[in-house]
């Protein structure tokens, strides 16, 4: 009996599958774009939407979702846990250049919201799933 590999089959996908590579590309390139955004000067990072908070809450809910896609056998709790170190140092690093705290914190709390945002519809579907059907 052959395999089901299709994307949205129930068998499994193989590591080295196109969309299993292009995840981790997404993730690595998703990472490194929010490094850069961080690091630049605030002139040079163009606005994709007009509130600095929804750029922040974005960038971490597509890298998130790429994270999750790319590292599909780690649990969720530790991808949730880097995700939320990485937003912190990133944050915190802002502070040794003198910036103010009060706009780091509502930066953070953008960040953390992306996450939540990325994270929520796995969580609640696997909630879900400990109720047995019943049948009709």
């Amino acid at each position: 009996m052959e395999q089901d590999t299709t994307l949205l089959g129930d068998g499994r996908y193989p590591d080295s599958g196109l969309l299993a590579v292009l995840a981790r590309l997404a993730f690595v390139g998703a990472i490194l774009a929010i490094v850069v955004a961080v690091f630049l000067p605030p002139s040079m990072v163009p606005d994709f939407v007009k509130s600095h908070y929804l750029q922040h809450f974005a960038a971490f809910y597509v890298a998130a979702l790429a994270g999750l896609a790319a590292m599909p056998r780690t649990r969720l709790r530790r991808i949730a846990a880097g995700y939320f170190l990485f937003a912190t140092v990133l944050e915190a690093s802002h502070l040794l250049s003198g910036a103010p705290f009060g706009p780091l914190v509502d930066n953070w709390v953008a960040d953390l919201g992306g996450l939540a945002a990325a994270f929520a519809p796995i969580v609640v579907e696997r909630f879900r799933r400990r109720f047995p059907r019943t049948p009709a």
